[in-house]
C-alpha cells in the first residue's frame, strides 16, 4: 500500500535556477534599453544644440563681417574709392539709406525697417544712386546683408532721449516726438559751436561741417536663422574750427605776400577769424587778414593738440624722412600721413619741400614747410610749424592748426576750405560709439 503525505510539497529555490536567469536577463535588458534610449535622446539633443550653436556662430560672425564692411566703405582711402559708401548730397539728406547685398535674390521686403519714403540705394561703382537690386557687396561668399543710414532725432527718440534725459544737444529748437516716416533732423558728431572744446552728438537746422553719426544694421543668416547687429559710428572731427589758422601758442608773421583768409572757400559754413592763438602776435604791416571779424583774435581756447593727433592718427601712412618733390595723395583720395619729431635730428623737425598733398599731414613735434609747397587739407603740428617759401610759396586749403607758429619769409597764403578738411577726415577710419546684438 502506498502512502502519501498530508503536507503540500514546496519548491526550492534551487528548483528552476533557468527561469530566474531569464527574468533577470529580461529585467536588465529593459534597463539597458532604457539607458540606451536615454543617451541616444540626449546624444541627438546635444548634437542638435551644437548644431544650433555652430548656425547662430555662423550668423553671428556674419553680421560681424557685415558691419566691418560697412565701416570700411564708409571711409574713403586709395584704391578703396571706387566701394565707398556715402550721401551724396550736398547738405546730408535724413532720408539717405543705402544697402549692401550680397545676393541678387535680395529684396527690400525682407527688411522690417523699410520704408519707401527713404532712398534705398544700393551703391556700386560709379553710380552712388542706384536701386537697381543687384550684388554690390564685396565679400559675397558671407551671408549678409547691410543697412547703413544718418542717425536722427527719431532714433534717439527709440533709445531714450527725452528734453530731461537727453542724449545729444538738441539745436533746431523742436521737442516735438518724430516716428519712422518723419525721422527728424540729422543727429552729427562734432563740435556745437566754437566756444565747444569736446566733440558732442547735436543737431542743427543750419549748415554744420562736421559730418553724420551712421546708423549700420547687418543681418547675418543661414539655413533658418538670422543674428541682427547693430552699431552706431562716428568719423572722428579732429580740433575744433576756431578760424584759418590756429595756434596755441605764439604766432609771428613776416614774410612778404601773406594772406589769411577765414571766409569759408566752399560756402558752407558762417566766416571765421582769419587767425586765432593764445601766445603773442607779431606781423608786418603789409600782411592781408580777411574773416569774421576780419583781424586775428586772442582768447579763444585752441583745442589740445596731442589729444587731436591721437583721434586722427588711426592707419595713418608713416613718414620716416624729409619729404622732397613728393606727390602725397590727392584731391580725389586725400589720405592722413603721421610725422614723429623725435624722428628727425634737425630742430626744425620734419623738412616738407616743393610737395603737394591732400588730407591730413599730422606732426608730433616740429616740421617745416619750405619752398613751394600746396597742401589741401588738414595741417597739425604739436610743437612749433616754422612756413619758409619761396617762389609761388606756401599755400594751404583747409586749415592749419599747431602750437606755435613761426614764419620768417616768403609767400603764404591760407585759406579756410571746410570741404576739403570734410574730405579730409573721410579718409580717417570710423569709430564705433555704440553696439548691441538686436536678436
Amino acid at each position: 500500500m502506498v502512502r502519501y503525505s498530508s503536507h503540500t510539497m514546496i519548491a526550492s529555490p534551487n528548483a528552476n535556477p533557468s527561469g530566474f536567469a531569464l527574468v533577470a536577463v529580461l529585467l536588465l535588458v529593459a534597463v539597458v534599453s532604457l539607458v540606451t534610449a536615454t543617451v541616444l535622446q540626449t546624444t541627438s539633443t546635444e548634437i542638435q544644440i551644437s548644431e544650433n550653436h555652430k548656425q547662430a556662430v555662423q550668423e553671428f560672425y556674419a553680421a560681424e563681417a557685415g558691419l566691418a564692411e560697412a565701416r570700411s566703405r564708409l571711409r574713403k582711402t586709395g584704391g578703396t574709392e571706387v566701394y565707398f559708401i556715402g550721401d551724396p548730397a550736398i547738405s546730408p539728406d535724413p532720408l539717405w539709406t543705402a544697402y549692401i547685398a550680397e545676393s541678387a535674390e535680395w529684396t527690400p521686403s525682407v527688411d522690417p525697417e523699410y520704408s519707401p519714403h527713404e532712398t534705398n540705394v544700393l551703391p556700386v561703382p560709379g553710380n552712388p544712386n542706384n536701386t537697381v537690386v543687384q550684388p554690390n557687396s564685396v565679400q559675397t561668399d558671407l551671408p549678409y546683408w547691410v543697412k547703413v543710414r544718418h542717425k536722427t532725432e527719431y532714433d534717439a527718440e527709440r533709445a531714450g532721449h527725452k528734453p530731461a534725459t537727453p542724449h545729444y544737444i538738441d539745436l533746431d529748437g523742436s521737442t516735438s516726438r518724430h516716428s519712422k516716416n518723419n525721422r527728424g533732423n540729422i543727429v552729427y558728431f562734432g563740435y556745437p559751436s566754437t566756444t565747444s572744446t569736446v566733440p558732442a552728438s547735436f543737431t542743427t537746422i543750419t549748415p554744420t561741417l562736421w559730418l553724420p553719426i551712421e546708423k549700420i544694421v547687418a543681418r547675418g543668416t543661414a539655413t533658418s536663422g538670422t543674428v541682427v547687429l547693430e552699431e552706431e559710428v562716428v568719423h572722428p572731427p579732429g580740433p575744433n574750427h576756431l578760424g584759418a589758422l590756429h595756434a596755441s601758442g605764439d604766432v609771428g608773421l613776416a614774410g612778404v605776400s601773406v594772406a589769411i583768409n577765414g571766409h569759408d572757400a566752399c560756402g558752407r559754413v558762417g566766416s571765421l577769424p582769419p587767425v586765432v592763438y593764445g601766445g603773442i602776435f607779431t606781423s608786418t604791416p603789409a600782411i592781408q587778414f580777411n574773416g569774421n571779424p576780419a583781424s586775428p583774435q586772442h582768447g579763444y581756447r585752441v583745442s589740445a593738440l596731442d589729444a587731436a593727433l591721437v583721434t586722427l592718427n588711426a592707419e595713418a601712412a608713416v613718414l620716416n624722412g624729409d619729404q622732397v618733390n613728393q606727390h602725397l595723395g590727392t584731391v580725389q583720395v586725400p589720405m592722413t600721413f603721421l610725422a614723429k619729431g623725435g624722428s628727425f635730428v634737425q630742430p626744425q623737425g620734419i623738412r616738407i619741400q616743393q610737395t603737394r598733398g591732400s588730407g591730413i599731414l599730422l606732426v608730433e613735434g616740429n616740421a617745416t614747410l619750405e619752398g613751394e609747397v600746396q597742401w589741401d587739407g588738414m595741417i597739425l603740428v604739436t610743437g612749433t610749424l616754422f612756413l619758409n617759401g619761396h617762389g609761388s610759396g606756401i599755400v594751404i586749403r583747409g586749415g592749419v592748426w599747431a602750437g606755435r607758429i613761426d614764419q620768417q619769409t616768403g609767400p603764404l597764403t591760407v585759406q579756410y576750405d571746410s570741404c576739403r578738411l570734410q574730405a579730409a577726415l573721410l579718409a580717417v577710419p570710423t569709430r564705433v560709439r555704440t553696439w548691441k546684438e538686436v536678436f
